[in-house]
Parts: C-alpha cells; sequence; structure tokens
C-alpha cells in the first residue's frame, strides 16, 4: 500500500525519511497500521541544566567577588572616614550577595 506525505500528499517511497517533492522530514511521523494516514510523534528532549548550572555558579563567584574587590579599593583609600565605612558596607554587601548567589545555585 502506497504511503503519502502529511504535508504535500506526494506518494512516499517504503521507508523514506524526507519527501522527495517538499523536502521536509517524515522522522516524527509514524504510519498508521498500513493506512495513508500519519501520526505526529513529537521528538523528546531532554532539558540538560548542566551550562546553566556552570553559568548560575561562575557568576555567584565572579560578580560578589567584584564587588569585594571594588569595596576593599574604597576602604584603603585615604581620602576620609566615609570612604572607609562606604568601602565596608560595599564589602559586607558582596560577602552577603556571593553567600546568597552561591546557597541558590546550588539549589537549582
Amino acid at each position: 500500500m502506497s504511503k503519502f506525505c502529511p504535508y504535500c500528499g506526494e506518494e512516499l517511497v517504503d521507508d523514506a525519511k524526507f519527501c522527495k517533492n517538499c523536502g521536509k522530514s517524515l522522522e516524527n511521523f509514524q504510519n498508521v497500521s498500513g493506512t495513508n494516514n500519519y501520526q505526529y510523534n513529537p521528538p523528546v528532549v531532554e532539558n540538560d541544566h548542566t551550562l546553566a548550572f556552570a553559568v548560575g555558579i561562575i557568576f555567584s563567584i565572579l560578580i560578589p567577588l567584584i564587588g569585594i574587590i571594588i569595596g576593599i579599593y574604597i576602604y584603603t583609600r585615604k581620602d576620609s572616614s566615609k570612604a572607609k565605612s562606604r568601602g565596608g558596607i560595599v564589602i559586607g554587601l558582596g560577602v552577603v550577595v556571593w553567600i546568597l548567589s552561591f546557597i541558590t545555585a546550588l539549589m537549582l
């Protein structure tokens, strides 16, 4: 029995992977029990979060570390006592953000 393309209706060769007329892939279509009808089988896609996890870990370390370095720079300046207090605040915030973002990345 002949098979036909589910997209354009062109007759297909047995075990065709692509339609010779429209060129569309037939990979996700399955012929239903010897009829001319095709059933669409969506591809199984596995979500791989490895890259997102690695990027999250890198940013959870780098961004707060940059803040801590800037805070140390501000703290060690000899301008005034305001610089020391502001530098201390930036260092403290950097450490807190570092810990929170690292914990959040581990929870993903």
